[in-house]
């Protein structure tokens, strides 16, 4: 591990039981993996859900491999009273629970957050649901594209017809297991500092909203009737091989452009005058813009606008994302090993290091069952009960 990396493990000794499933809760617990915390990821027999979304391969996907980096697993079914007996004797050495059960799960099993505290006082429990644990809403069963719609996003994104439209990734759960990561660390402090421990109750409908929270004001503003342009000009050109992206934040901004682009006189034109005048003419200034723009490559007027000081760059691909001179400079996209997928890109967590962290790849479903039950104090014959009854599963080895 390097030196820079020693000096930022806030979270070394933390100790996370993981019984999340698909992205939110999962890439929560993976930011405090970055930090230093010790993570056991639980799953049922049927194994995480996430493990099967998009590109799925020998028991992993592209969501589950990032998601769950350097941590262990072990397969336990709660269904069963003794593999809750199994989750309660680790509960006593975690600091951390995060669970993505449907509201009102946990209780039913036995392990509600009281019955948590007396287990370990002191513990947090994060709660990630759709909706929340209470309200008109909490029993809803709730996903990352549905929550793109009840929150608005899929209306802020809407194709120029007008029809809604979820941004392509899944962005809600990203955005919710930030917010998570956040909160979770926020309760760490707190629980050093004052020995207390607390339930956070974190949704997807919480954090897709707060997100928003510009563009959910503008609206408010704007008494409902969204303005598609805070800045005009501001959109994706072509050019002669490629797509551009440009935006003028400032008057200045929108002169130095027009020098540019060869068009002067766009500066002294009174529908152009100011953001507020181009806004009520965004259609004009985005035509004559497009015009243009198609006489030169990408790259030209990239390096044109950016010498004028206007804000502009190339509508990149994953592919050329990965080539990029500058991404390549920082190393931000280090290929590293995984079995089941061989080599691949692993962004790198901003203030934390993958590499030098030496973290091992994501685990197959119940990897290090028996491991970590040997380490919870049980014994030989008592795993191999276990594995008997299939109370808890000892997968094979990842890759």
């Amino acid at each position: 591990m390097s030196e820079s990396l020693k000096q930022f493990n806030p979270f070394h000794g933390v100790r996370v039981l993981d019984m999340s499933q698909g992205l939110a809760g999962p890439y929560a617990a993976q930011m405090l993996v970055m930090m230093g915390a010790s993570v056991l990821k639980v799953e049922p027999p049927q194994g995480d859900w996430g493990r099967v979304m998009g590109v799925a391969r020998d028991g992993h996907s592209s969501l589950s491999v990032s998601a769950n980096w350097g941590k262990r697993a072990i397969c336990v079914d709660a269904r069963k009273p003794e593999g809750v007996e199994v989750l309660s004797q680790f509960v006593h050495s975690s600091d951390i629970v995060l669970e993505s059960f449907r509201p009102g799960v946990l209780d039913k099993i036995g392990l509600g957050y009281d019955v948590l505290e007396s287990l370990r006082p002191g513990i947090i429990l994060g709660s990630i649901s759709g909706f929340g644990r209470t309200g008109p809403h909490a029993r809803r069963p709730g996903s990352d594209s549905i929550l793109q719609g009840a929150t608005g996003m899929a209306v802020m994104n809407e194709t120029e017809d007008g029809t809604p439209k979820r941004v392509g990734m899944l962005a809600v759960d990203m955005i919710a297991g930030l917010y998570a990561g956040f909160a979770l660390a926020a309760a760490i402090q707190e629980q050093r500092v004052t020995g207390r421990g607390r339930h956070l109750d974190l949704s997807l409908l919480g954090s897709a909203s707060a997100f928003q929270a510009m563009p959910l004001i503008e609206s408010h503003l704007q008494g409902g009737v969204r303005n598609k342009h805070v800045t005009v000009p501001s959109g994706n050109f072509a050019t002669s091989d490629g797509m551009i992206s440009v935006v003028c934040l400032r008057n200045e901004m929108f002169v130095a452009l027009a020098k540019a682009v060869e068009h002067p006189e766009w500066a002294e034109d009174a529908r152009f005058a100011d953001n507020e005048s181009r806004q009520i003419h965004a259609e004009e200034v985005h035509r004559l813009l497009a015009g243009v723009f198609l006489a030169r490559t990408r790259a030209d007027w990239i390096e044109r606008l950016n010498d004028a000081g206007v804000l502009c760059g190339p509508l990149n691909s994953y592919q050329e994302l990965q080539q990029d001179p500058q991404v390549r400079f920082l190393d931000l996209m280090p290929m590293v090993g995984h079995g089941a997928f061989g080599d691949i890109p692993m962004p790198r967590f901003p203030g934390a290091d993958l590499q030098a962290a030496d973290l091992s790849p994501a685990p197959g479903l119940g990897e290090h069952t028996c491991e970590l039950l040997r380490e919870c104090g049980y014994s030989q014959r008592e795993i191999d009960s276990f594995l008997a009854s299939e109370v808890c599963i000892q997968a094979r080895q990842a890759g």
